[in-house]
């Protein structure tokens, strides 16, 4: 089967086929003439180069090619029904749903106001947010549980664009390196490291693994207030990304010499099927970009991770 493109009237015949039994009860139901619903039967199984659907004394049985397509047919179906849906809120997108996953940096920051002016816009759009950690957005884009993701790249297996860089800081204790107002990759390397396992890891280690430069047994350590403290309490070094320093710990955030910067993407499925709410989503965040060059200022030009 080199071409198929079935009439969407053929797909809804084989639906109340299955339903009623008969193509003559099937027909009735879809205001088709039996002559006709039998020609666009017969046209959908020449397509298809199966028969669908046997005749026997009571009705019409599925075939075993039937059994199996039967319930595809039915889901293409309800995917054209969830368009009309979608439609049906247009203009003014009245109706529709959008998943949005992002990591917590780009959610305690840049997000809440673009999140804001799209519930003021589309009051309508039900919203709801998932926050996880770069692989768990990720994760969810490829499931289908979420629409569009918000994560740090390279993502491999998506669609994504960049909306935004962000800086790489050398988190110190408040009182080390006194006078010292950048540091080096090899500098934090000769010190006991507390990894992120929040997300950042393989980010940090693709950094260090550029240079040369290999980290002895890191500790591992999830929560991003876990690395403020214990870098607060000198039991270690962090890198981390500029949107994820908090405030009120001791310690300092030293820019890298020479500077470095993560790339923030906007994420969707490579199977991304457009709906209003979503492109309405994509165009705003866009807008965004285009009015700031970039959603984070670029400080100096970037030095690729």
């Amino acid at each position: 089967m080199k071409y198929f493109e079935p009439s969407i009237s053929s797909l809804r015949l084989v639906a109340m086929i299955m339903q009623q039994g008969k193509l003559t009860s099937a027909a009735y139901e879809l205001h088709m003439s039996q002559s006709a619903a039998s020609h666009a039967l017969k046209s959908l199984e020449s397509q298809l180069g199966s028969q669908l659907f046997r005749r026997e004394r009571d009705g019409l049985r599925l075939t075993e090619a039937g059994q199996r397509l039967c319930p595809l047919i039915e889901a293409a179906l309800s995917s054209l029904d969830r368009i009309g849906a979608e439609a049906a809120g247009l203009p003014t997108l009245e109706a529709g749903s959008l998943r949005i996953a992002a990591v917590a940096s780009l959610l305690g920051t840049i997000l809440p106001s673009i999140l804001r002016e799209y519930a003021n816009r589309y009051p309508g759009v039900e919203l709801s947010i998932f926050e996880g950690t770069d692989d768990e957005v990720h994760a969810w884009i490829r499931s289908g549980v979420a629409h569009i993701g918000f994560a740090a790249l390279p993502v491999d297996g998506v669609e994504s664009e960049e909306i935004a860089r962000d800086e790489w800081l050398a988190l110190v204790p408040e009182k080390a390196y006194p006078g010292k107002a950048s540091m080096t990759l090899l500098e934090l390397a000769r010190r006991k490291f507390l990894m992120s396992g929040g997300g950042c890891e393989r980010h940090i280690l693709r950094m260090f693994a550029s240079t040369g430069l290999a980290l002895t047994q890191p500790m591992m350590v999830k929560q991003m207030p876990t690395i403020h403290a214990m870098v607060a309490e000198e039991l270690g070094v962090s890198l981390i990304p500029r949107l994820s320093f908090a405030g009120g710990w001791a310690c300092r955030a030293l820019p890298l010499k020479p500077r470095r910067f993560r790339h923030i993407g906007m994420i969707r499925s490579t199977s991304y099927a457009p709906t209003h709410a979503a492109e309405a989503w994509l165009s705003l965040v866009r807008a965004r970009v285009r009015r700031a060059n970039t959603l984070l200022p670029r400080r100096q030009p970037l030095v690729s991770p």
